[in-house]
């Protein structure tokens, strides 16, 4: 009997590349594919670990979807991924419901793993060797994101070691895959019809340093621009500044497919702040890198995260990173509260700063962002500019949703167009007619007949 599989991921887009390998593993075995979970025989949930609030969501996802066992089709719930990697002594004594774990390391043998649960044989598996891309290399996925953008993962783990993150505890050191077979997967997705794809790992700018010289970020992004000459954008995202190749901005200029558009997570700006985290970077590097981003780069689009409430972080070291973000750097901003977990280097700082006092200055960080993105997206207003459109607008239909180049996928705005035909999966001519602190709205501009 061919078993249907639903699969549900939670956090972070190198989650979902995970779950599409897993996916892919299963289908390639016989299994089907369910989109919906009350038909699924079996239930995979993929889990965040990073902070207590995902560990508390994923619980309560897979509390919820257990419920299926009864009500549903479900013979199998399946756990794996990040939070297996951090509560792995005690997750299935605490949750009978699972049927079985993966941890970040070994969710290449799901097959082996299902199929022995299905044949009553002794569950096994190894939460502590960490992946290896020399294994990995190989893995073929099923996209499960919409057909026109996709993420293409170039590492794993993390070797950074900042005091906030336990990433290197959950998903080890960082390992590149070979040029080679990012370029393999690369050609797959543009064969597909892909025309936007987005290269992730967690610090994507230290891919290769555990390979030889020739294969460094620089390199692999000339490579895959050079092996081909379709018509698609090329995206990067999670790139420290630490070791940022900043050739990469000539590049923008060169080759348009390189989108103008840096993601860079600063996490901080004050000094003493930056050295608590373990950033190993100053104040002083980072406006050099932000000043050269901006002079080198015709147009650009730069992205930051940064943390508030840090165990140090003064009022004083607020006020700084606020004026920092007020002079306008950035397009686009993520600003997080810190979170005190207990498998963290900075935990053995305490947690010094008030809940409330943590939540004020992210508010306050947000609403100064709000004001400059709004003014950058009011620049744009008369332009007409290259946009990726992937369909309706999800609250209304009335409206399609599509992005330009300064826009990442998921985490920015949107160009909704309220005018014209639009040709969906495929680049079109916009023009800007209105803008808000997220999103920018337009009309298609019609191309003429040929």
């Amino acid at each position: 009997m061919k078993r249907r599989v639903y699969i549900e991921t939670m956090g972070c887009s190198k989650n979902r590349v995970d779950s599409e390998i897993m996916l892919a593993s299963l289908l390639n075995d016989q299994f089907l594919y369910e989109g919906t979970i009350d038909n699924a025989d079996i239930i995979i949930v993929n889990t965040c670990g990073f902070l207590s609030s995902a560990v508390s969501e994923s619980i309560e996802r897979i509390l919820e979807l257990s419920e299926f066992k009864e009500k549903g089709n479900c013979s199998m719930l399946l756990a794996v991924g990040c939070m297996i990697e951090r509560y792995k002594e005690t997750l299935l004594a605490e949750i009978p419901e699972i049927d079985g774990l993966l941890g970040t390391s070994d969710y290449t043998r799901i097959v082996s793993v299902v199929n022995n649960f299905y044949t009553n044989e002794e569950y096994k598996t190894d939460l502590n060797q960490k992946p290896l891309y020399a294994e990995q290399n190989s893995e073929v996925r099923r996209v499960l994101s919409t057909q026109y953008h996709a993420y293409l993962k170039i590492a794993e783990g993390c070797s950074n070691n900042c005091s906030f993150c336990n990433i290197p505890r959950l998903r080890g050191r960082q390992v590149s895959r070979s040029m080679e077979s990012i370029r393999d997967e690369f050609a797959l997705l543009i064969s597909s019809g892909i025309k936007e794809i987005n290269l992730i790992s967690q610090d994507c700018s230290s891919y290769g340093y555990d390979l030889d010289k020739s294969q460094r970020l620089l390199e692999l992004v000339h490579h895959l621009l050079e092996s081909t000459t379709d018509d698609f954008w090329l995206r990067i995202f999670y790139t420290y500044p630490n070791r940022y190749p900043v050739e990469l901005f000539e590049l923008m200029n060169q080759d348009h497919r390189l989108v103008s558009y840096v993601d860079f997570p600063f996490q901080h700006i004050s000094d003493p702040v930056l050295k608590a985290m373990n950033r190993k970077i100053s104040r002083k590097r980072l406006e050099e890198l932000v000043d050269t981003a901006m002079t080198t780069v015709d147009s650009i689009a730069l992205r930051s995260t940064f943390i508030v409430g840090f165990p140090n972080e003064t009022e004083k070291d607020f006020q700084e990173l606020l004026e920092f973000v007020e002079k306008g750097y950035f397009s686009h901003v993520g600003v997080f509260v810190y979170s005190h977990e207990d498998n963290i280097d900075s935990f053995q700082m305490g947690d010094r700063i008030p809940s409330e006092v943590k939540h004020q200055r992210r508010d306050l960080l947000m609403e100064a962002q709000q004001r400059v993105s709004l003014q950058k997206n009011r620049a744009m207003v008369g332009q007409t500019q290259k946009v990726l459109v992937e369909g309706e607008y999800e609250e209304t239909e009335l409206l399609m949703k599509g992005r330009n180049q300064f826009q990442g996928v998921e985490i920015d705005g949107l160009v909704l167009i309220n005018e014209g035909t639009a040709q969906i999966g495929r680049f079109n001519p916009v023009e800007i007619t209105e803008a808000h602190p997220y999103d920018l709205i337009g009309r298609i501009i019609e191309q003429p007949k040929k």
